[in-house]
C-alpha cells in the first residue's frame, strides 16, 4: 500500500513537471510581439508578422501567407533595416522563404513610421517585380 502511494506522488509531479514544461514553452512562443500588416504584392492580398525591436541582419524576423492560402506560410529573414531619416521612413529589406527553406523572394521598401505603412518593391526568385503597399493593422 505504502508504495502504490508513493508511486502516485511520483506520477503526479511527473506529470505536472511536464505540463509546466509545456506551459514555459507556450509562453515563450505568446511573448514575441509582432507587428500585423496586410496588404497586396501586386494582386495578390497577404498578411504579414514581423517583429524587429531586437533583430540583426539574416536573423529570422517573422512571416507572412497568401490570404487565399493561410497555411502557405513564408519565413521573413532580415536583410537591412536602415535608420529613421528627416521623413520618418526607414529603408528596410526582408528576404522570403519558402517552407522548404529556399528563398523565394524580397521585400525591398520604406517602413514608413508615421503612417505605419511598409511599401516598395517584390521580387521573386524568377526575378519579376512587383508593388507591395501594406499597412499596420491593430
Amino acid at each position: 500500500m505504502e508504495l502504490r502511494r508513493y508511486g502516485v506522488k511520483t506520477l503526479m509531479c511527473c506529470l505536472l513537471f511536464v505540463l509546466g514544461a509545456f506551459s514555459a514553452m507556450a509562453q515563450k512562443e505568446q511573448d514575441v510581439k509582432y507587428e500585423k500588416f496586410t496588404g497586396k504584392i501586386g494582386p495578390y492580398a497577404i498578411t504579414l508578422f514581423v517583429n524587429l525591436e531586437y533583430a540583426d541582419e539574416d536573423a529570422e524576423v517573422g512571416y507572412y501567407y497568401y490570404n487565399d492560402r493561410p497555411k502557405s506560410r513564408f519565413t521573413l529573414r532580415l536583410v537591412e533595416y536602415a535608420a529613421i531619416n528627416a521623413k520618418g521612413s526607414m529603408h528596410l529589406v526582408l528576404k522570403e522563404y519558402s517552407p522548404k527553406g529556399n528563398h523565394t523572394g524580397t521585400f525591398n521598401g520604406q517602413r514608413e513610421l508615421r503612417g505605419d505603412g511598409y511599401e516598395g518593391t517584390f521580387t521573386n526568385r524568377k526575378g519579376e517585380k512587383f508593388h507591395f503597399e501594406l499597412m499596420q493593422s491593430y
